[in-house]
């Protein structure tokens, strides 16, 4: 991670131990927050990245708007159960 804000690696390391917890516990709710956790992540990364590779940028805001998706699709499920 360099040159990256501090806020943002406070964030990243949240983030992904959310997710490895996620995986191990299998908690509807934090399953949902780990989802939106890792789409600000990539999100965050795409902004930083769009100054020097654009390509790269619009490949992770791609993934970004996939989780986002994904999100949705597991908020309406929980819901509607």
């Amino acid at each position: 991670m360099k040159n990256r804000p501090l806020w943002f690696n406070i964030f990243s390391v949240v983030a992904l131990s959310m997710a490895v917890v996620n995986f191990f516990t299998h908690v509807a709710l934090l399953r949902i927050v780990t989802m939106l956790c890792l789409a600000v992540f990539m999100a965050s990364l795409g902004t930083f990245e769009r100054k020097k590779n654009r390509k790269m940028a619009f490949i992770l805001f791609g993934v970004a708007a996939f989780q986002v998706f994904v999100l949705a699709e597991m908020i309406f499920v929980a819901v509607t159960k």
